[in-house]
């Protein structure tokens, strides 16, 4: 109901593009931290005790983002949020530990439907909220509303989630403070890289090119809508809803396509259709082309997620994933930075659509790295 309109609410609150883009930043900058040690913590506590803790701070953020009323108190939540981000190698590993390798493809594919199922309704709700309450309070109800289903959720998941990595017994574990887990996850997880084969690196570089990208585009794609094309907040959740309908039903029917192309092939394809995407949404001018715009981000999402996943799991072992995953997501995330920014100036300063045409670069240079995989 919120997360699509953070950015929004930002604004909202009286932050200006360039503060937006230096949170936004921020954020990242916390979350890089928090996966290191995430990842870390994976391979030497276990899987399950991290995802629950931090799984109940991420309710937290939500609940927090409710209660503040200025553009000041924006880091409070914001830091929390991407602490909890600390759990996210954590569940990734618990996912390839679980789903069988011959199952991979289509586990993966299964899995990612039901957990983009809510972006069919749910950014709707928060488009009404917007209508009836305004922006700032319709987002801000969003986020109470997030807070609720994630008390749900979360208690859900404490009491079902099981083990699937045993740490082998280190009497010693006990006397290692939280600084021993920044001071390693670093070094740990680029050892964990230097040692694996050039699939695994190539993947990395992959990632990393396209979180350049991503950092150019995703902070704005709700201001610039809204702001920028004069789109009302309830028709920006259509385009949003549209595009979880088909990633959601396209993630439970490319399963034979990807099987038949091959984890990488169809990696590569979802690579291609991404700077389509960014072109499409660059140009737009009327609903159509927001829709259109939305439908192939849904081809890319519905097809890379399972795909990526698999090339992953096939080429990661077992006992090094939680470093491992977490270098994938900081990698993005740490080049990021400067691009969130830089952003915030592009589009300040140039012009709205500038950040998202300067992103069809490293796009394409991703694209073009993972054909060599």
């Amino acid at each position: 109901m919120a997360n699509p309109y953070q950015t929004l609410y930002f604004s909202a609150l009286g932050a200006g593009a360039v503060t937006i883009g230096l949170l936004v930043a921020f954020g990242t900058g916390v979350t890089i931290v928090s996966t290191l040690v995430g990842g870390y913590m994976a391979d030497t506590l276990g899987r399950k005790v991290v995802v629950i803790v931090f799984s109940w701070m991420s309710v937290l953020s939500a609940l927090v983002y409710f209660l503040i009323n200025s553009a000041s108190l924006i880091i409070i939540p914001l830091t929390i949020a991407s602490v909890a981000g600390l759990y996210t190698p954590a569940f990734n590993s618990i996912m390839m530990d679980s789903i069988r390798p011959e199952d991979r493809v289509r586990g993966f594919s299964v899995f990612n439907a039901i957990n983009t199922f809510p972006s069919v309704f749910a950014p709707t709700f928060g488009g009404i909220l917007m209508g009836y309450f305004g922006v700032l309070h319709g987002i801000r109800y969003a986020y109470l509303g997030s807070a609720l289903f994630g008390v749900v959720a979360v208690s859900i998941r404490t009491r079902k989630l099981q083990e699937t990595y045993e740490v082998k017994s280190d009497p010693s574990r006990e006397k290692y403070s939280p600084w021993f887990y920044i001071k390693n996850s670093f070094t740990a997880g680029i050892s964990s890289i230097r040692e694996s084969g050039s699939t695994v690196k190539k993947l990395l570089l992959y990632v990393t090119l396209a979180g350049i990208g991503t950092g150019l585009t995703s902070p704005y794609i709700s201001l610039f809508v809204v702001n920028h094309l004069k789109f009302s907040p309830f028709d920006y959740s259509l385009v949003v809803d549209l595009a979880g309908v088909s990633t959601v039903i396209l993630l439970l029917t490319v399963v034979f396509l990807i099987q038949r192309l091959g984890a990488k092939r169809s990696t590569l394809l979802a690579s291609v259709a991404a700077p389509i995407s960014n072109v499409i949404f660059a140009q737009a001018k009327t609903m159509d082309e927001l829709l259109e715009w939305g439908v192939t981000g849904a081809v890319a999402t519905a097809i890379q997620t399972p795909s990526l996943a698999t090339m992953q799991a096939e080429a990661i072992p077992i006992e090094e994933r939680g470093k491992i995953l977490a270098m994938f997501s900081i990698l993005p995330m740490i080049v990021s930075l400067p691009s969130q920014v830089g952003a915030g100036f592009l589009y300040s300063s140039v012009s709205p659509a500038s950040p998202f045409v300067i992103a069809l670069l490293p796009f394409g240079a991703a694209a073009l790295i993972l054909s060599t995989a």
